[in-house]
């Protein structure tokens, strides 16, 4: 047995592979180890150069030197594929000698660093990562050396403290001149208890002044004994520091919110509440215990349920329901509660959910006032306008009738004065029968007591008949109709009796208003599933600091005292409820001294289905 056959088995019993090279760069020799780990058989590789199977760029050092003299090449690490090609990590070593016959041989050792390399490949890339989120997230690195008390900090502390890269300072004196001086001692603390051997970790925070001196930053550091003597102290210590204004002032401006809201809930004049979902009161203000005559600590003994009249706890409970389940954010009704005395009170109850962070309903905010005194107005004015429709229109109906036929006694020869007289009353009268007419119904329609009849209408048809119904309206005001009907096909889902009301009101409002000897226009065309109606007057136009008012109850753009068009103020206000409990809009657009136009829309049906549908 040679020396290198025997070499190679004493190789393969601690397991490394070795292959065995001729002068050529064959490989004449191997072990079972050099086989298996380049995953091939001996006659397939025995014979053949190495060079087939390894990139070894060592063996053109060999090379160059004196081939006779043996020579240890260094080592070479290199990436081969196996046959089943994944990728193989080697650390080659080469090594020449001469035999006993004078012939050069040369020793491959090869060993597996492939796990070494995908751990160490791992490392570098969780270390990569670690420094990319550092960076990111701006946390400053320092490390502090007790024994020679000097510290030395990352390039992102640097950029916290907005230090130059290349700056020249003494960072413990520059950190120090610039913590705030009532931080100062919270900042050392840490390091302190770290020093002193009491903890291991701690952290603090600390106000930082900017560089430039101008305003302040908080800083948030959190330190760590990194090693301890055998005595235990402290010889290495690092910490991080972090710039956490932003978290600061977030923090701020909750405390400064919860304050708020603490002193608008308490000190609100209204009753208000925090409601837990079954009902029961979590907290409560002054003004809602003084509104149910009760202690704080009397009421938060009670639930809603308890003190809500029984008449009205099956509508609240079925108000409640859906926003326990969280299918609705609020509700509001009005409903009786029952005072400590007994009494029964009106209330106006506004309930909001709030959710919690995973977005199920916790508690329920409530807010209520009392509207007794408003139910009771409310309750006057219905007795006021029954009184009126009972008391006053109908003698006012017998009052006009008797005017009315003194006017057909044309024989009777009144005189001049008495026929301006009973002119006058006449006027008059009519005037008052339809200011009455109109309280009553914006009463009505107010209460959406006014009950709608819903048919299928040709509309050009009833646009025309309105027309014919208000020509009184032409000579009053020396104006003129211009129908414009493009589509004489179009059916809407309205109720007749009340689109009359409608156009009247509109088309009296813009005889009014427009320039005598112009015409006004009336449109009606399809758009898609409604149908729009517009009435156009030249006139003045609507000042545009009466826009938002111009279907208010009782509003009008003239001063009261000096109004020559006369009315209540109370048309378009009941014509926009009408339109709107039809399920139509309304509005306007007007130009000072030019066109405006008022319009309204409802439902379309298709041409040809007329019948009859009630609502």
């Amino acid at each position: 047995m040679d020396t290198i056959t025997m070499n190679t088995d004493a190789l393969t019993a601690v397991g490394l592979a070795v292959l065995v090279l001729d002068e050529q760069n064959q490989i004449i020799d191997g072990n079972v180890s050099a086989f298996q780990l380049l995953g091939r058989e001996p006659d397939e590789v025995i014979g053949k150069s190495v060079l087939s199977l390894l990139p070894l760029t060592v063996l053109h050092e060999r090379e160059a030197t004196c081939p006779k003299a043996p020579k240890l090449i260094m080592a070479q690490e290199l990436v081969v594929r196996a046959p089943t090609e994944s990728p193989l990590f080697l650390s080659v070593s080469v090594s020449s000698c001469t035999d006993a016959l004078g012939q050069v041989r040369s020793t491959v050792l090869m060993r597996d660093v492939s796990a070494e390399r995908r751990d160490l490949d791992i490392a570098q890339k969780e270390l990569a990562l670690s420094a990319h989120a550092i960076q990111r997230a701006k946390i400053g690195v320092f490390e502090y050396d007790p024994a020679t008390d000097t510290v030395t900090v990352s390039a992102v502390w640097r950029e916290l403290l907005e230090i130059a890269p290349d700056e020249q300072l003494d960072m413990q004196e520059e950190w120090r001149s610039r913590v705030h001086p009532d931080d100062l001692a919270i900042a050392i603390r840490p390091v302190q208890l770290c020093l002193e051997g009491l903890v291991e970790r701690a952290s603090c925070e600390y106000r930082l002044q900017s560089r430039d001196r101008t305003h302040w930053r908080w800083m948030q550091t959190n330190i760590a004994v990194l090693h301890r003597d055998s005595s235990g102290s402290a010889t290495r210590i690092v910490g991080a520091q972090i710039d956490v204004s932003e978290r600061k002032q977030t923090e701020e401006d909750l405390q400064r919110s919860l304050e708020q809201f603490r002193s608008s809930f308490e000190h609100a004049p209204i009753g208000k509440a925090i409601v837990r979902l079954d009902g029961r009161w979590l907290k409560v203000n002054s003004a809602l215990c003084n509104l149910f005559g009760y202690t704080e600590e009397e009421l938060l003994q009670t639930d809603f349920q308890s003190l809500t009249h029984p008449d009205d706890l099956e509508a609240d409970l079925a108000n409640a329901a859906p926003l326990i389940k969280g299918e609705i954010n609020s509700y509001q009704m009005e409903k009786r509660y029952i005072r400590s005395n007994g009494a029964v009170m009106w209330c106006l109850l506004s309930v909001g959910l709030v959710r919690d962070g995973q977005g199920r309903p916790d508690h329920g905010v409530a807010q209520v006032v009392d509207i007794t005194e408003q139910r009771r107005l409310d309750q006057l004015k219905s007795d006021f306008i029954a009184v009126v429709s009972h008391e006053l229109r109908t003698p006012l109906t017998s009052v006009l009738g008797a005017v009315s036929l003194l006017e057909t006694f044309e024989d009777e020869g009144f005189s001049d004065e008495v026929q301006r007289l009973l002119f006058i009353a006449k006027t008059n009268g009519e005037r008052l029968r339809n200011l009455i007419n109109d309280i009553l119904d914006f009463q009505k329609f107010s209460a959406h007591q006014m009950r709608f009849t819903i048919v299928p209408c040709p509309v050009a048809s009833l646009v025309e008949e309105t027309l014919l119904a208000n020509l009184a309206l032409v000579d009053k005001y020396t104006v003129r109709f211009k129908p414009t009907l493009p589509d004489r096909s179009l059916v809407g889902l309205i109720d007749p009796k009340r689109f009359h009301q409608i156009m009247a009101n509109l088309l009296t409002n813009a005889a009014k208003f427009a320039h005598p000897e112009t015409e006004i226009e009336v449109t009606a065309n399809g758009l898609g599933s409604t149908i729009r109606v517009s009435i156009s007057n030249i006139g003045p136009g609507i000042p545009d600091s009466f826009h938002n008012l111009v279907f208010k109850p009782f509003s009008q753009a003239e001063n009261p005292s000096d109004r020559k068009s006369g009315g209540t103020g109370l048309g378009l206000s009941i014509t926009k409820q009408i339109v709107e409990q039809m399920g139509g809009t309304i509005g306007f657009e007007s130009a000072p001294g030019a066109l405006t136009t008022f319009w309204f829309t409802f439902q379309a049906t298709s041409s040809g289905t007329l019948g009859s549908e009630s609502k």
